[in-house]
């Protein structure tokens, strides 16, 4: 690993660090027993991966329920659900046994992007409309999106030796149907929700994130088949070439 990715991961830890450090200091403890529930559909829907094909990332419908937490939830509340979220999505029967520094990795960067999505849409949507919820999860969504790809891109650029542009172009390529589905389905839906009846509500997001999941891991499925059967190619024509 070269000092470069050593130094961004570093720096990308101890951000989210501090945000935990923060987040608990401003905890507040209302509404906790919906955010029990809420938690409790978050760390569910974070067993649901997919794996990005050509990466070791995986993607997981735990961000419509952390938009949830964004719109009714508080500050410190999200930033739990989403450290809570990245742990059962990095250990949760992977397909090898994450290191520690990968797990850190994933926390702080699920921290970070929650954090900043939070923070950003409270300020963009609270002083035009504070009750609009559905605004407030669209503006989060696209933040979150955005923010959590970036990261994500350049670690793996970075460590695994890819051009950054290349990572990044096939991430977002790849990442960006399945949250523009997620954040469409939350935004047309949050706005029939309240503060007391999110986690009941969030039983509705349930059915639709589980299609988008099953319809994203046979495309995922589909795209490695595809890149395993082209690498067994190239290697047959490269064999019978060495013999020539």
């Amino acid at each position: 690993m070269s000092s470069v990715a050593k130094w961004y991961i570093a720096l990308v830890v101890a951000s989210g660090t501090g945000i935990l450090l923060l987040a608990a200091r401003w905890w507040s403890s209302a509404s906790l027993a919906q955010f029990a529930a809420l938690l409790c559909f978050t760390l569910l829907a974070s067993t649901l991966k997919v794996r990005i094909p050509g990466m070791t990332s995986t993607i997981s419908p735990n961000f419509a329920f952390l938009l949830i937490g964004m719109a009714f939830f508080s500050f410190s509340q999200v930033m739990v659900a989403a450290a809570g979220a990245a742990l059962v999505q990095s250990l949760w029967r992977p397909k090898s046994r994450p290191r520690m520094v990968q797990v850190v990795f994933s926390v702080a960067t699920l921290v970070l992007s929650s954090a900043f999505a939070f923070s950003a849409a409270h300020l963009m949507v609270r002083p035009l409309d504070s009750n609009n919820a559905a605004a407030l999860v669209v503006v989060a969504g696209t933040l979150y999106f955005f923010l959590n790809t970036v990261l994500v891109s350049m670690v793996v650029g970075l460590t695994e030796g890819q051009p950054l542009q290349q990572a990044c172009q096939h991430c977002f390529e790849w990442v960006f149907p399945y949250f523009a589905f997620g954040i469409v389905v939350m935004g047309l839906m949050t706005g029939s929700f309240s503060t007391l009846t999110a986690w009941r509500s969030s039983l509705q997001v349930a059915p639709a994130m589980v299609l988008a999941h099953l319809y994203f891991l046979g495309r995922s499925k589909e795209q490695v088949e595809a890149r395993t059967a082209s690498e067994e190619a190239e290697e047959l024509l490269a064999g019978s070439s060495a013999r020539r």
